[in-house]
């Protein structure tokens, strides 16, 4: 090697020596940095209390720090320690920055002790004891179990049949403090007497004495059991408690029962025992006597009396014997006898009838049925006699002199009204020649509307006119006579009464003049009712013979229609041009409104031009049964002429309606024969 090689080689080795040397004075000072810092970040841990910390083990949870005897060292971050002492809780908690390279206080919490006492004697007795510690309820049970923090107690120990007791307990940590301790009983007193006396006492089965008796008794729970000689065994629950010491009871005791099965013929009746209703089988007490009774309507009541031995099923048997009552029987007109549905007779008779109600009708036809009811008995005979009234007797008896039916038409009932004379002479004037002079009887009474139908009735009848009629008060116009049939009809089914009226396609092909329907009124019964009904005499008008019309008597061609209509009446001012609504006017002496005038009205009887053969009297006129025509009776408020103000003028119109035209109703009381 020559000497450059050597110089170079030298310089070299002194290089490395350099930054060796460099290299380890800064791992030398990187090291004490973190020396440096570990110490410098070093926290005291101090745990309390003292005697805790005495005994205390600190170790470090986290991989980033450590722990010399009581100081953590960390690397990074907030360190996390656990510590434990005997007789503490371990505690894990994480070190705030705040306590990093200071004293961090940390205090552990004592383990409890625990408290158990137990309490000696009956466990059914001490069972329901409540304990307190400190005041504070915190069992109810046979002992107390309980966790405490170390420390002094006062314990309050309440038993029903104890008497109370208090005690002063001191608590080490982690220890157990078990105690037994025996309670003062309660001294009681039993004071206990029965009907009957002298039963013997029974008490948790043992005997104690016989009624009356007084007893001493500890606090408890007793069972008391009291037994005589035919009665039955009475148990009671006693209890003994320091709130109720000084028990008294009185027992009424049961007599054995015996069962009594009962043996009843016929059955359905009633047996009646000691006085009250029963049913079988019986109980009933022993070694005393019983009375029953059985009994049912229509049989003669048996009574028994028996008297029962303890543990006795005995059977008694009632059989009754049926009771008859004589009944005489009649009826004026004789008449068909009917009892309970079976016919009996068809004149007077006198039977023997079971003592039940009997069920007696009378029956004959064309008479309304009578039933009565008797309940005959063997004391006495019974007379049962009736007078049958014909139907029609019988409705006029029941039938309202006025009513409203549920279309709400007010109706009046004319009852027989009897002979009067339609038409008028030919001499009369204003006399048409159609007025044909017609003597006539009514002999079936009748009901009349006692107003002209209105809109609002006639509205319920046809719904979809109701808007185009008109209003509701006013008389009811432009119906033809086979829609004012139809109305008729249609009332009848709404009251559940036979159709006067046979119709068919809307058209009228006949008539039941025997029903009790709604119908039109005769020509003959409206002439009636405008000349004759509440007079004393026939009269030519509706208000009398006089031409003159009396003040508010009608709606007719008065001095408003002076030429507009060919007739009117002078001096006279209704107040109407048109219709009114109706019984606007005075009333009629018939009871009725607006016959004299308003509208002329639609009659039943189909119109005729042929004058009547004979002298007969006419007996309720209905007239043929079909026709082209029908009659229209009445003025209306067109009406100015002395032909067409009187009652007796009469139209025959096709049955087409026109605006001066309307209609009342009528039915007869009864339609069958027999008035």
């Amino acid at each position: 090697m020559n000497q450059f090689n050597k110089k170079l080689e030298s310089a070299k080795t002194r290089q490395l020596k350099k930054y060796s040397i460099f290299s380890l004075i800064i791992i030398g000072f990187f090291f004490f940095t973190i020396i440096f810092l570990i110490y410098s970040r070093g926290t005291r841990i101090e745990v309390l209390p003292l005697e805790a910390g005495q005994l205390a083990r600190i170790s470090v949870v986290d991989n980033f720090s450590f722990s010399i005897r009581d100081v953590v060292y960390s690397i990074s971050g907030n360190p996390i320690i656990k510590v434990s002492s005997p007789g503490f809780n371990d505690t894990t908690v994480t070190i705030g920055s705040v306590y990093l390279g200071k004293n961090f206080p940390l205090e552990l919490s004592e383990l409890p002790g625990k408290l158990v006492i137990s309490i000696l004697g009956n466990k059914e007795n001490v069972a329901n004891t409540s304990w307190k510690i400190n005041s504070r309820d915190v069992a109810r049970s046979a002992m107390l179990d309980q966790e405490l923090e170390a420390g002094t107690y006062t314990i309050n120990i309440d038993n029903p049949f104890f008497l109370p007791k208090e005690l002063m307990v001191k608590i080490n940590r982690n220890k157990k403090t078990k105690l037994q301790i025996d309670l003062q009983p309660v001294n009681g007193r039993l004071d206990v007497s029965s009907s009957p006396h002298g039963a013997n006492v029974f008490l948790n089965d043992k005997f104690i004495g016989k009624t009356p008796l007084v007893n001493s008794q500890n606090g408890g729970i007793y069972s008391l059991r009291i037994t005589a000689d035919n009665f039955v065994d009475l148990i009671d629950k006693l209890e003994v408690t320091h709130t109720k010491s000084n028990l008294k009871r009185s027992y009424q005791l049961t007599r054995i029962k015996a069962k009594v099965i009962p043996k009843l013929s016929p059955e359905g009746g009633k047996l009646i025992v000691n006085g009250s209703l029963s049913k079988g089988p019986l109980f009933l007490s022993t070694d005393v006597e019983h009375r029953l009774t059985y009994m049912k309507y229509g049989y003669y009541p048996i009574t028994k009396k028996i008297k029962l031995l303890s543990d006795q099923e005995k059977e008694i048997s009632f059989q009754l014997e049926p009771e008859f009552g004589k009944v005489m029987i009649s009826s004026s007109p004789p008449a068909e006898i009917w009892i309970n549905n079976k016919i009996y007779s068809n004149s007077s008779i006198a039977v023997n009838l079971p003592a039940i109600t009997q069920n007696i009708v009378f029956k004959k036809e064309g008479y309304r049925s009578v039933t009565k009811i008797v309940n005959p008995t063997a004391k006495f005979s019974q007379k049962v006699s009736v007078k049958l009234l014909t139907e029609y007797q019988a409705r006029l008896q029941e039938a309202p002199r006025e009513m409203t039916n549920q279309a709400g038409i007010k109706l009046k009932l004319f009852i027989k009204p009897g002979d009067f004379e339609m038409g008028a002479p030919r001499s009369q004037k204003g006399q048409r020649a159609n007025e044909f002079q017609k003597r006539i009887n009514l002999s079936k009474s009748f009901y009349a509307s006692i107003f002209e139908i209105t809109n609002s009735q006639y509205g319920k009848f046809k719904p979809s006119l109701r808007k185009s009629l008109g209003a509701d008060n006013a008389p009811v116009i432009s119906i033809d006579w086979n829609e004012a049939a139809s109305f008729c009809n249609w009332l009848s089914k709404n009251e559940g009464l036979q159709a006067f009226y046979k119709i068919e396609n809307k058209r009228v092909i006949g008539f039941n003049k025997n029903t009790d329907g709604y119908r039109l009124l005769s020509e003959a019964e409206w002439e009636w009712l405008s000349r004759k009904a509440g007079k004393a005499k026939q009269t030519i008008f509706s208000w009398g013979d006089e031409i003159s019309i009396p003040h508010n008597t009608a709606n007719i061609s008065d001095e408003s229609a002076k030429g507009k209509m060919n007739f009117y009446v002078p001096s006279y001012n209704d107040g109407y041009v048109g219709t009114a609504p109706v019984g606007s006017f005075n009333k009629e002496p018939s009871g009725l409104y607006d016959i004299a005038g308003n509208v002329s009205e639609w009659v039943h009887d189909v119109y005729s031009a042929i004058p009547p053969i004979g002298d007969a009297i006419l007996v309720n006129p209905l007239g043929e049964e079909s026709g082209q025509l029908h009659v229209v009776k009445g003025a209306n408020f067109r009406s100015g002429s002395i032909t067409m103000l009187r009652p007796s003028f009469r139209e025959g119109l096709t049955n087409t309606g026109r605006d001066d035209v309307g209609f009342r109703v009528g039915r007869y009381l009864y339609g069958g024969k027999n008035e």
